[in-house]
């Protein structure tokens, strides 16, 4: 089992990654990782850039609601 310090520093390294811009962090043809790879990094990058931008609409729709 993980433990508590383990998966905080885990989940505190992903966040930092996603908050970033998008790079998959390898040279084309020296270390390139499979396209099957790419293409869950990418995704899983834009759902959580998409979160983001989906709780600043809300936080936005609140604000002009309650104005009123």
């Amino acid at each position: 089992m993980i433990s508590t310090e383990a998966r905080n520093r885990a989940t505190a390294q992903w966040k930092e990654i996603m908050e970033k811009d998008f790079d998959i962090g390898y040279v084309a043809g020296v270390d390139e990782p499979s396209p099957e790879y790419r293409t869950a990094a990418a995704s899983e990058y834009a759902a959580y850039q998409l979160g983001q931008i989906n709780r600043k609409l809300d936080r936005i729709i609140a604000a002009l609601g309650s104005s009123n």
